[in-house]
């Protein structure tokens, strides 16, 4: 079962990366800046938690992210240990961009598949996601 879930995970993620390439960006980097385009208050220690990533891989995914322009570091301007973390301009316009692609790898997969099984599988995931958060998993 567990091998099933990391394939499935896995030719999600390839199948997604592949239809970034145009954008210059990865599926991974995608997540971040979905995440930064709902909230005002984002960390790098915040991302990591929520995105399960260690806080090497976060420093140079975000430091990959500024070279392209896509997010700024700014300091709290009442406590300088914290750096927030924003979508440029750039970054806004292209989650709107990018989103159809992702539709399109996510329907390639979900091919055959009929609105009665989706709605079941949708809510199978959500009842793993679930029982996981019962464990102690964060929310």
């Amino acid at each position: 079962m567990r091998a099933l879930i990391t394939r499935a995970r896995s030719s999600l993620l390839t199948s997604f990366d592949t239809g970034l390439e145009p954008f210059g960006v990865t599926g991974a980097q995608f997540e971040v800046l979905k995440n930064l385009a709902r909230s005002d208050n984002e960390t790098a220690a915040s991302l990591c938690r929520s995105l399960h990533y260690d806080t090497g891989s976060m420093t140079r995914m975000l430091d990959r992210l500024q070279e392209k322009g896509l997010v700024t570091r700014e300091r709290d301007t009442s406590d300088r240990r914290l750096v927030f973390l924003r979508l440029t301009r750039t970054g806004e316009s292209l989650i709107p961009k990018i989103q159809p692609a992702l539709r399109r790898a996510l329907r390639r997969h979900l091919a055959g598949f009929s609105a009665q099984e989706v709605a079941s599988l949708k809510r199978y995931l959500g009842r793993i996601i679930e029982n996981g958060r019962r464990d102690g998993e964060p929310r």
